[in-house]
């Protein structure tokens, strides 16, 4: 009967977090990383094939609660410097050639009892790992944006740890990076304040298992379709 007295009250205190999310009028606002055209376009991401987005983050659980929105994007080795370049960011890309950058940042924070401590972002434990793997971050140079204090990869997930450096509300993240030779699917996002994460985990760019093409492979599948293309002029 207590057990089920108190999971009437999180139920409760989880709709009221899921409206004043729904209604609150800055919340699911997506940042410049959800929104830009640097982001990898290889056809299958949810933009017209570009791999970009925001998702929303609410949850309550014992009396600790998350109301946040995340930004994500993939990148093609060399266009994350472009995205850094365009948002005035002096740092440089970490992704080497034939790499994909993971991008990740907090962007907003509605509500954080106690505090958010962890994101982590879904992968398979057989998928390629780069040049760089969690705990990486980007700093971006704003006095509200935190830095991760660690975290790593945890074989079915990259960790980043905000332990004794919390967002709370108005915060924002660093940005949190990895990098990867195969094309990006979709994978879960967990963000945690304390026991409070969302019901369901949202669904954001991660490592897929599609390599990423090399050069001279773009370069014979071009010279392939316009002899192909020259071809069926021929014969018209």
């Amino acid at each position: 009967m207590v057990l089920l007295r108190i999971y009437h009250v999180q139920l409760a205190l989880f709709l009221i977090l899921g409206s004043a999310a729904t209604l609150g009028p800055s919340h699911a606002i997506a940042g410049p990383l959800a929104t830009t055209n640097f982001a990898l376009n290889d056809g299958f991401g949810p933009d017209a094939g570009r791999w970009h987005g925001a998702v929303s983050i609410v949850g309550a659980a014992f009396g600790d609660t998350v109301i946040a929105d995340v930004d994500w994007a993939a990148f093609e080795h060399g266009d994350f410097q472009l995205y850094l370049n365009s948002q005035g960011i002096a740092q440089a890309d970490p992704s080497a050639a034939g790499e994909v950058v993971y991008v990740y940042q907090i962007s907003s924070v509605t509500s954080a009892s106690p505090g958010i401590d962890t994101l982590t972002v879904g992968v398979d434990p057989g998928d390629g790992r780069g040049t760089v793997s969690a705990p990486s971050f980007v700093p971006t140079g704003l006095p509200i944006s935190k830095s991760p204090t660690g975290g790593g990869d945890n074989t079915t997930s990259m960790a980043w740890f905000f332990d004794g450096s919390e967002l709370l509300v108005n915060d924002v993240s660093d940005l949190l990076v990895f990098t990867s030779p195969f094309l990006p699917e979709f994978d879960f996002l967990q963000v945690n304040s304390g026991l409070a994460g969302p019901a369901v985990s949202p669904l954001v760019a991660s490592i897929g298992d599609r390599p990423v093409p090399e050069p001279s492979s773009l370069v014979l599948g071009l010279l392939a379709s316009l002899g192909l293309f020259s071809r069926a002029r021929k014969y018209r």
